[in-house]
């Protein structure tokens, strides 16, 4: 299955997701910790806001999410194969 829509399945068919709901799980960072890196824009993938409020939500693109998952299958992948040859 395609790494993409599978996040859509995940994310019940959500194109834009809430920061909020990928950190902690992809990122393996706490809600403050995620804030404060998007803001600084330093987490793996570009955030951003819908709206032009502070208070609008962090939101990441499930094709960006699922560009940085296939990536860092590859690298394991590659490692992988470089240990188990």
């Amino acid at each position: 299955m395609n790494t993409y829509f599978g996040l859509l399945a995940e994310f019940n068919g959500r194109a834009e997701i809430p920061l909020e709901e990928v950190a902690p799980r992809y990122f393996g960072i706490n809600a403050r910790t995620t804030s404060m890196r998007a803001g600084a824009q330093a987490l793996p993938v570009p955030v951003y806001r819908a709206g032009d409020s502070q208070k609008s939500p962090w939101l990441v693109s499930a094709v960006d999410l699922a560009r940085y998952i296939d990536e860092k299958r590859a690298e394991a992948r590659k490692l992988w194969e470089h240990v188990n040859k």
